[in-house]
C-alpha cells in the first residue's frame, strides 16, 4: 500500500520575505494589480488576525488597519523559491514534486521507518520548517488527493486506510475534492456540502450533471483512481543516506560522511554485480540549501577508495553555511561489473589502474580536456582525426605518413619572401636556415564533388632552431603545424 505526504504552506509568499530578513515586524501583506486597483495577495498571520483577507483592494484594507506595510507580489519568484525547496525535501523521500503554488507533494512509501514512523517523521519535519520560519501543515494518506484535502481542509496528520480515513474525510467540504470552484458552488447551493453527501449518490446522475471530473476526483481521493506524481528528480535505484544527529561544517566531517556512505552504496553495488558510472552526492543545509556535486568513471568502479578520491576536489565547492544535516548519495548510472574483473591480473588490472588515472585527471581537467585520437580516411590532415574518451576502444591503426608536426593548429596565413629566405607569421620574421620537403597531399571528394585544392607541405626550420609544417595552396603560403 502507497502513501502520500502532502505539505500545505499557507503563507509561502510572506515566509519567503521573512526569510530573506524582511523589515516588517507587523501587520504586512503582498499586492498585485488586478484591472485598476491593487489587492491583496498574500498576508502574514498578524495581518490575518487583524481581520485582513487575501482579494481586499488596498484602499479597503489601508482604512481597516493603516499600519499594514505592503510590498509587490512576486509569484515567478515564489514558484522558483517552492521548486527549490521541493529538492530540499528530497532529503525524507526521493520522490518530491512541487503541488500548486503553496505545497509539496511526496511519496513516502517504504520511507516513514528511516524516522522513527510517520509520526516521527512528521516530527522531525515541522522541526525543520519551523527552524527556517516557514508555516506548514502536513498530512499522510493512502493517495495525494486525500493528504491534499486532510493537509488544507482537516487537522492534519496521518489518516489510516482507505475506509477509516473516509469516516474522517466525509465531513471535509466538497471543495477539498479539488475541483473547479463553479462545480463546488453549484453543490453547495444544492445542498451537497460535504464529501459524504456526495459519496452517497448515484454516480450516474452525477457524472451526467457535473461530468466525470467530479467522480475521478472522488475515486483519487479513496485511492480508487492512481494520481502520478512528477518528481522534480528521478529516483535512483542505488542510494546511500546519511541523516546526522547534529549539523557538520568542517571538510573533516563531510569526509567522514562520504566515507560511510561510499561503503554502503558500494555494498548494493556489489550484490548486483554492476560498477558506478556517474555519483551524484546531495547535501542539506539547515536553512534549505541543497548543493550538489557529480563525478563520473571511465570504468565501472566500486572501489570506495576511488570513488573517495574523485571527490576530493569538488568537495572544495561546498558551502557548508550553518551546517548540513542530511547527505544522499547516489549512483545515477551503473554498469555491469564482474567479481573476476576486479581480481584479474596483468592486463586486466593494468586496465583498471589505467581508468583510475583517467577518471582523476577528468576530475582535475574536465572531462572535455581528457580525451585521445581516432585517426580518419581523409586526405586534409585537419580533418584526419576525430576526438574520443580516453577509455573508448578503436579497431583503427594510424596511418603511415611522411613526419608529421606534434603540435597542429589551423591554417594561418604567412607571408613568404620572394626569395624564400624568410617568413613572417604572427608579426614576427622569422629567418629560415633549413628546407625539406614538398610532399603533396592531393583533394578529396566531398560535398557531392572533388575538392580541386592541391597542398605542397614543407618542413622548415628557422635560425633559432624552430621546426615548422607549412604548405602552399594556389600560391598562398599557410603555417599548419609546429615539429618538436
Amino acid at each position: 500500500m502507497r502513501r502520500y505526504a502532502s505539505i500545505w504552506l499557507p503563507r509561502w509568499a510572506t515566509d519567503r520575505l521573512k526569510r530573506r530578513n524582511s523589515p516588517a515586524t507587523g501587520p504586512f501583506a503582498l499586492i498585485e494589480s488586478v484591472g485598476s486597483a491593487f489587492k491583496l495577495s498574500a498576508l502574514n498571520l498578524m495581518a490575518f488576525k487583524m481581520g485582513l483577507r487575501g482579494g481586499m483592494t488596498l484602499a479597503d484594507a489601508m482604512a481597516l488597519v493603516p499600519a499594514l506595510v505592503t510590498s509587490p507580489a512576486d509569484p515567478q519568484g515564489d514558484q522558483a523559491a517552492l521548486e527549490r525547496l521541493a529538492d530540499w525535501c528530497c532529503r525524507w523521500s526521493p520522490t518530491v514534486a512541487v503541488d500548486g503554488l503553496d505545497g509539496i507533494i511526496m511519496d513516502i512509501t517504504g520511507v516513514p521507518h528511516l524516522f522513527g514512523g510517520e509520526d516521527g517523521m512528521q516530527g522531525q519535519m515541522l522541526t525543520a520548517f519551523r527552524r527556517m520560519q516557514v508555516t506548514a501543515r502536513i498530512a499522510m494518506a493512502d493517495s495525494p488527493a486525500a493528504a491534499w484535502a486532510w493537509a488544507r481542509y482537516g487537522a492534519g496528520g496521518s489518516l489510516p486506510d482507505r475506509t477509516a480515513a473516509f469516516e474522517r474525510l466525509k465531513d471535509l467540504p466538497v471543495a477539498s475534492l479539488r475541483i473547479e470552484p463553479s462545480i463546488a458552488e453549484t453543490l453547495d447551493s444544492l445542498g451537497l456540502k460535504t464529501i459524504g453527501a456526495i459519496a452517497n449518490l448515484p454516480r450516474a446522475p452525477l457524472a451526467k450533471r457535473f461530468g466525470l471530473s467530479l467522480l475521478t476526483r472522488l475515486d483519487m481521493l479513496m485511492a480508487r483512481e492512481p494520481e502520478p506524481i512528477s518528481p522534480r528528480q528521478p529516483e535512483a535505484p542505488w542510494r546511500s543516506r546519511a541523516h546526522l544527529v547534529e549539523p557538520v561544517s568542517t571538510r573533516e566531517a563531510i569526509d567522514t560522511v562520504l566515507e560511510h556512505l561510499l561503503d554502503a552504496l558500494c555494498k548494493l553495488l556489489t550484490d548486483e554485480h554492476l560498477g558506478a558510472r556517474q555519483l551524484v552526492l546531495t547535501a542539506y543545509r539547515v536553512d534549505g540549501d541543497v548543493q550538489t556535486v557529480r563525478v563520473g568513471t571511465s570504468y565501472p568502479s566500486r572501489s570506495p577508495k576511488h570513488l573517495a578520491r574523485l571527490f576530493r576536489d569538488p568537495l572544495d565547492a561546498i558551502m557548508p553555511g550553518f551546517g548540513i544535516e542530511t547527505f544522499t548519495l547516489e549512483a545515477v548510472a551503473a554498469d555491469p561489473f564482474s567479481a573476476e574483473q576486479a581480481s584479474l591480473e596483468s592486463t586486466q588490472q593494468d586496465g583498471g589502474h589505467f581508468s583510475q588515472l583517467i577518471d582523476r585527471l577528468q576530475g582535475r581537467l574536465g572531462n572535455r580536456n581528457v580525451f585521445r585520437f581516432e585517426p580518419l580516411d581523409r586526405h586534409a590532415p585537419e580533418n584526419s582525426f576525430a576526438r574520443l574518451p580516453p577509455m573508448a576502444r578503436s579497431n583503427r591503426d594510424m596511418p603511415e605518413t611522411e613526419l608529421r608536426p606534434t603540435r597542429l593548429i589551423q591554417p594561418e596565413v604567412i607571408e613568404m619572401e620572394a626569395d624564400g629566405r624568410a617568413f613572417t607569421w604572427r608579426r614576427l620574421r622569422r629567418p629560415i636556415a633549413m628546407t625539406a620537403g614538398p610532399e603533396r597531399l592531393d583533394g578529396e571528394w566531398c560535398n557531392g564533388g572533388m575538392d580541386i585544392s592541391v597542398r605542397d607541405y614543407f618542413q622548415i626550420e628557422d635560425e633559432a632552431g624552430h621546426r615548422y609544417w607549412i604548405f602552399r595552396d594556389q600560391g598562398v603560403w599557410h603555417m599548419h603545424g609546429i615539429i618538436g
